[in-house]
């Protein structure tokens, strides 16, 4: 089977179970993140392991991915469990959240694979232009002004935010994902692996689709707590 038809097979298993998952909210989300989270930190446990040799530095690298991982996870927990005080949209949020990333990652792809252009880290990260850079900042800011101006949560209601925040934070978090997906291909590169792990065909392993993520969350959180006022 092609490579590209194992990918889209995976993402058509993968997006609607993750959309459940969000939707029906509770301890199943809880117990999704978790699942997350610990099978993200083994990934990142094997990848640390070929990054070095000595001990103390293995540790220093375990210990630094499990916060690197844990802080983005718990502030999407306080998402979710706060969606009481956002009269339950926490879990709107969180898909707008998926939404945004989604689109950051095809729009990317779509201007790297038709524009092409100059490579952007040729020695980190070889498939990456500057095309698909620009790609992957533009769909995101467009993504998520859609979403909160067309598409505001009830709990928004007199606090919508101007489509100048929305386009800026749109893009912020295009280049925060981007910056985390180059950030693990680094690290990848210096343990002489391609994946993180072989968890999803055609994908790789989960540390593989979340790196953008890891290092969004904050940025989206953050945001959000500026609009609610600290939810």
């Amino acid at each position: 089977m092609p490579s590209y038809m194992t990918r889209l097979l995976s993402a058509l298993v993968l997006i609607p179970l993750l959309v459940g998952v969000i939707w029906w909210g509770g301890m199943p989300f809880m117990i999704f993140l978790l699942a997350m989270f610990l099978i993200s930190l083994y990934e990142w446990n094997n990848i640390s392991i070929k990054l070095s040799t000595s001990w103390i530095k293995r540790i220093a690298l375990i210990t630094a991915g499990t916060l690197y991982m844990a802080v983005p996870f718990s502030l999407l927990s306080k998402l979710e469990m706060n969606g009481y005080k956002l009269m339950d949209d926490g879990k709107i949020l969180i898909l707008y959240l998926f939404l945004t990333i989604w689109a950051s990652d095809t729009v990317a792809y779509i201007f790297g694979k038709n524009f092409g252009g100059p490579k952007m880290a040729p020695n980190i990260s070889p498939n990456k232009t500057w095309a698909g850079y620009a790609g992957a900042l533009l769909g995101p800011a467009l993504t998520l002004s859609i979403c909160l101006q067309f598409f505001t949560p009830a709990s928004m209601d007199g606090l919508t935010p101007s489509w100048l925040s929305t386009l800026i934070v749109g893009t912020l978090i295009g280049i925060t994902g981007q910056s985390g997906d180059l950030l693990e291909s680094l690290a990848k590169r210096k343990a002489g692996v391609k994946d993180s792990g072989t968890l999803i065909p055609g994908h790789g392993g989960l540390l593989d689709r979340i790196d953008a993520l890891l290092l969004v969350i904050p940025v989206y959180v953050a945001y959000l707590m500026l609009i609610y006022q600290g939810f």
